[in-house]
């Protein structure tokens, strides 16, 4: 198969047809497709709405050409597939395209929203040369290796077994769950063959999660696994009552599981301990996000809050939590702001808003309702954050529409010298 990277920096403009947009809700939309929704044909964008609801408009960009599959954030960069199975990175900020890389094949996983997986490599003292950053990614039964500055590839791998999750790479390896009821450590420097394995007792459907030196891997066995990563030797386990079928999340150096017993444990991810058991009634049905100190999750009837209380208390062991808030009805984090934070409620048939609701309490203030939306992006960055790379990506709003267009609205408090 033959591979290209293209280097770009510039928007871009294109016409043809896509087909007609499903039916608009009732009420004024703030950004709708025109009657066509023909390809390249730009969506309306009611701007004093927008401004209305505490937005800017802070970039719209097009992909020529292209019939975008699927709108994802990794890291600290944005990435669309199309149709045509080329993958592009573009810049959060500008909107700008970085670089695009042919894949071939189609992009495995997009439905989860992170079918991409980072390694960033950290600059220690005295190092005279800085490793290259990679991206991963499943594209049917290949594993794929790309250098993340330029998009060039470092290697294919095609796989010896069915993947049933994306990837999550560690310094050496890259972990992949698969319908064998396994978990495959690949090599870096050796992706032919698997270096190591795992076998559960049931299906593992999400994406590990990696601390050095351990990888986490969740079965719906109802097994959190535990594994040194680069040896493949099995630490302790942690059970629970119901399958796990919400990918674990290391934030802040705490684990949080999500589990089918109704439960979001927080856990040591040295030894299992565990710091603190939320229990919200129903499943716990979308994988948590971390931003700032909260930590959001949804089921099937709303989106959670789950509150870090502080710093660690002296000569306590346990972090302390609290579940700050349930909005009924949001099954999506979208971003949060300078006191906000913005989810998504609604569906095809009824139509789709953004709610705004107070960090702290959950308060609900006011919707933007919005139309033909096709990639709702959630944002993990913080405009909070004591880092200015991080906290100016915080507070934008990621939208994306299979025509080839992406919009970017930011919320105007976190716009520096709003």
């Amino acid at each position: 198969m033959n591979r290209t990277v293209l280097l770009l920096s510039f928007g871009l403009l294109a016409t043809g047809c896509l087909g007609t947009n499903r039916a608009s809700p009732r009420g004024p939309q703030a950004i709708q497709y025109t009657d066509t929704g023909r390809l390249g044909e730009r969506p309306q964008i009611d701007t004093e709405q927008v401004e209305a609801f505490g937005f800017q408009l802070y970039w719209d960009s097009l992909i020529r050409d292209e019939v975008l599959t699927s709108v994802s954030i990794e890291g600290d960069q944005l990435y669309a597939f199309t149709r045509t199975n080329r993958l592009y990175q573009i810049d959060i900020h500008s909107g700008m395209v970085n670089w695009v890389f042919d894949v071939d094949l189609p992009l495995s996983f997009t439905k989860g929203g992170h079918p991409i997986a980072e390694w960033t490599y950290e600059v220690r003292k005295g190092q005279k040369y800085r490793e290259y950053d990679e991206i991963f990614f499943v594209a049917k039964d290949f594993l794929f290796g790309l250098d993340k500055k330029n998009g060039s590839e470092i290697f294919q791998a095609r796989l010896n077994f069915a993947p049933s999750t994306p990837p999550r790479a560690s310094s050496t390896h890259v972990f992949i769950g698969s319908w064998d009821d396994r978990i495959y450590a690949i090599r870096k420097d050796k992706p032919t063959l698997p270096n190591w394995s795992w076998r559960t007792r049931s299906d593992v459907l999400v994406k590990p999660e990696y601390r050095s030196p351990t990888v986490f891997v969740a079965s719906t066995d109802g097994t959190l696994y535990t594994f040194d990563a680069a040896t493949g030797r099995k630490h302790w386990p942690f059970k629970t009552g119901k399958p796990l079928r919400a990918a674990p999340l290391i934030y802040r150096s705490l684990l949080y599981l999500p589990s089918d017993d109704f439960n979001m444990y927080v856990l040591d991810p040295t030894d299992g301990l565990v710091h603190h058991r939320t229990c919200v009634s129903e499943a716990i049905t979308s994988d948590p996000v971390g931003i700032g100190k909260t930590v959001y999750f949804g089921t099937k009837t709303g989106m959670n809050a789950l509150l870090r209380l502080g710093p660690m208390k002296e000569n306590k062991r346990k972090m302390d939590h609290k579940l700050a808030w349930t909005r009924k009805g949001a099954h999506q984090i979208l971003c949060v702001g300078s006191q906000d934070a913005y989810l998504l409620e609604g569906n095809d048939t009824e139509g789709r808003s953004v709610s705004r609701v107070n960090l702290k309490d959950g308060h609900y203030r006011d919707s933007l309702p919005l139309t033909g939306v096709d990639f709702w992006v959630t944002n993990p960055f913080s405009p909070s954050h004591s880092e200015r790379s991080h906290s100016l990506r915080g507070g934008i709003m990621i939208l994306g529409f299979r025509n080839g267009w992406i919009f970017a609205l930011k919320e105007t408090a976190t716009i520096p010298g709003a």
